[in-house]
């Protein structure tokens, strides 16, 4: 994965011959693009989300009107997200033995894990020529 540099607060992500533009809402930036936060709540949602979805689709459970909403609250010392909220919205019905597999599943997904297993982070600052 590369993130490019292109003006202002805006960078272009580019993996897999895939790109997203990320960028800050104004005053700051021109709010051409999602902030590196708003990626990070959309990583956890949407990885929620697969992992609903396959259960759904296995156990033969309807997925038509199936979302997922994500909220967050910030904290301090450091600067960072304090708190996520996920609301997985599954139409229908489930038993509750269907409630507590989809809840451990959920639970499970990887971007879940990462954040609640926290990676090790190396940067490494590489100066023009070297």
């Amino acid at each position: 994965m590369q993130i490019t540099y292109l003006d202002g607060f805006r960078f272009a992500i580019e993996n897999r011959g895939l790109r997203v533009i990320t960028d800050q809402r104004p005053p700051l930036g021109g709010g051409e693009g999602l902030e590196p936060v708003e990626l990070l709540a959309a990583s956890l949602g949407s990885c929620v989300g697969v992992y609903a979805i396959d259960y759904l689709h296995r156990n033969g459970l309807r997925a038509e009107g199936f979302r997922v909403e994500v909220d967050w609250s910030g904290a301090a010392a450091p600067r960072r997200i304090g708190q996520f909220t996920i609301k997985v919205h599954v139409p229908g019905a489930l038993t509750e033995r269907q409630r507590a597999s989809l809840e451990r599943i959920v639970h499970g997904c990887t971007v879940h894990n990462t954040l609640t297993h926290a990676p090790g982070i190396d940067i490494e600052l590489v100066e023009a020529g070297g």
